[in-house]
């Protein structure tokens, strides 16, 4: 399966957003036939700051949506992109991943929700029931995880358990370390045993945010932007998992099994 993540520019300058919404399109457009393409969170609102601006280019998630479904209809490939919307009369962080006929094959609704999308009045993934962040499509088992949720062990653990291939991380984070994105990258691909590809934005800047990237099963990284725009791309088998010894001298298992074996949460 190739693969690709995107990274657009934080553009702080006149109408950022309506920048970034066209950057995005056109890098989806490059998708190559049956591949797996992923797209930053806020794809209709990028670069935007205030919550005023932020609720108005809820308007454009239905072009965005519009867009990737004819754009994987037309390349035979799974589109997975992020958008602020309203959706059933509430304000929505949304995933969708596009199966190769257009169609939406799932809707991740973020689950941990920091103070700037509360006070947006965002409503979490769970509002009615347990979150839903794992989906199998044509055989691939896809995790997903939105920018803020990376922060948190139990989304991670729960994903682990649920054995996906591949980790879909729409991202932001423009004020965070490189290091400490990196680290949180390389730990849900160890952990879950499973490929991560991050999609968020250039902040022009070695030191915070960027790191659009493409993770291995053993939490290597494969391919890394840094700071860098455009698009990364590469050929992956999505079900290719890192097997390690269960101990000294003892036979091969997969990684997240060995993990997992050894747990033992009532203890705290």
């Amino acid at each position: 399966m190739n693969v690709t993540v995107i990274q657009p520019k934080y553009f702080s300058g006149e109408n950022p957003d309506e920048k970034i919404a066209k950057f995005i399109i056109e890098e989806l457009e490059k998708v190559p036939k049956g591949g797996l393409i992923v797209a930053p969170e806020y794809s209709n609102a990028g670069g935007l700051s205030d919550s005023k601006s932020e609720l108005a280019a809820i308007l454009r998630a239905e072009f965005m949506l519009e867009n990737a479904s004819r754009i994987a209809k037309e390349k035979e490939a799974y589109v997975s992109i992020n958008v602020i919307e309203r959706r059933d009369g509430k304000i929505k962080n949304s995933t969708y991943l596009f199966d190769k006929s257009g169609k939406v094959a799932f809707v991740y609704d973020k689950q941990h929700l920091p103070p700037s999308e509360i006070k947006l009045g965002m409503e979490r993934g769970n509002a009615s029931g347990k979150c839903k962040c794992l989906c199998e499509l044509d055989g691939v088992k896809f995790g997903f995880m939105t920018c803020y949720d990376v922060y948190f062990s139990e989304q991670i653990e729960h994903i682990a358990k649920g054995n996906a291939d591949i980790i879909l991380v729409p991202g932001y984070q423009r004020g965070e370390r490189t290091d400490i994105i990196r680290a949180q990258a390389k730990l849900a691909a160890f952990r879950c045993n499973a490929y991560v590809l991050r999609s968020s934005y250039s902040m022009d800047s070695n030191e915070r945010g960027g790191c659009s990237m493409i993770v291995a099963p053993d939490g290597e990284i494969l391919k890394d932007m840094g700071k860098d725009v455009g698009a990364i791309s590469m050929d992956i088998d999505p079900f290719k998992k890192y097997m390690r010894p269960a101990g000294y001298g003892e036979g091969l298992v997969k990684n997240n099994d060995f993990i997992s074996n050894g747990l033992c949460p009532e203890a705290f």
